[in-house]
């Protein structure tokens, strides 16, 4: 991966069904964005909040629409091993192009062993397909020592290729990441230090925002690699901005509320996350145009009324 992978939303109707037919927009949208990958089922597409077979139909989904386009990555981590396992082999047999696994959230690993023993299970499912470690300890309470599991990954999981990485406070830890795992992918999953990581060496970034606002990261990557760090830094202060705009405004319900500003109604996020109200997304959209979101996105106000 190189470049920006979208952490996809799963699109629901307002009784909070899954709604598939919303896939081929959205992935036309990002496609149109030069996003290089889509990330399925993590914690922006809500895949621990859907039932198995929910998340075999996204998967199937997406994968569907992005063959030939965009990169896919589908995440299968559950509380259930042997769940994991099947969603693994559901998503090879589709097609996809790798997987991802968050660790147990309830009953957890003992230490980096039983990390990498538990990974195992999930991989083996899915002996043909590259496997990505989802490194995320804020949500998944797995806080362990990723360099240790990395070196310990690499000779025990034939097909584990990397990590995505989710943790901002130790971001900084690429290099001994890739000292521990030499020609392994670690890709950044932090949108508000997209800046930090691309001085860190991430060559790609798995994010929410990336969804609606790719253009921004763009320009900071753009510039970054020109040497123009003001103008780096000043893009990326305005991702910071609207992160700011959408957290105080619909909280972490933002992330999906977005899809609607640039014109695709994904609908509410499921409980227990509260959805956000319609007085909320009204706030965000204000906010929003008073910053001059829709200018920096390159958006005219008709392609989102």
């Amino acid at each position: 991966m190189n470049g920006l992978v979208a952490a996809v939303v799963t699109p629901m109707n307002a009784e909070g069904e899954i709604d598939l037919s919303i896939v081929p927009a959205i992935v036309d949208h990002l496609e149109r964005n030069k996003i290089c990958g889509v990330y399925i089922a993590g914690s922006t597409g809500e895949g621990m909040s859907l039932t198995d077979r929910e998340r075999q139909g996204v998967a199937e989904a997406y994968l569907e629409h992005c063959r030939g386009r965009l990169r896919t990555v589908v995440q299968v981590g559950h509380n259930s091993m042997r769940a994991a396992a099947a969603l693994a082999a559901h998503a090879e047999s589709c097609g996809a192009d790798a997987i991802s696994a968050t660790p147990t959230g309830y009953f957890q690993a003992e230490g980096e062993e039983g990390l990498v023993e538990a990974m195992a299970a999930i991989a083996g499912a899915a002996p043909a397909t590259p496997f990505y470690y989802y490194h995320i300890p804020a949500l998944s309470g797995a806080s362990m020592n990723p360099m240790r599991f990395t070196e310990l990954a690499r000779e025990r999981l034939p097909t584990f290729c990397g990590i995505k990485y989710t943790d901002a406070g130790s971001s900084y830890n690429l290099p001994s990441l890739q000292k521990a795992g030499p020609g392994l992918e670690f890709l950044s999953g932090t949108d508000e230090a997209y800046l930090q990581a691309l001085a860190q060496g991430y060559r790609g970034a798995v994010g929410s925002t990336y969804n609606y606002a790719a253009p921004l990261y763009h320009r900071v990557r753009e510039s970054f690699e020109a040497g123009d760090l003001e103008e780096a830094r000043r893009w990326q202060g305005r991702a910071l901005e609207m992160l700011e705009a959408m957290l105080g405004t619909c909280g972490r319900a933002s992330l999906k509320a977005m899809m609607s500003m640039v014109g695709i109604d994904c609908g509410p996020c499921r409980r227990p996350m509260e959805p956000a109200t319609p007085e909320q997304i009204s706030r965000l959209r204000s906010r929003l145009e008073e910053m001059g979101w829709f200018d920096w996105v390159n958006l005219e106000k008709s392609e989102v009324s």
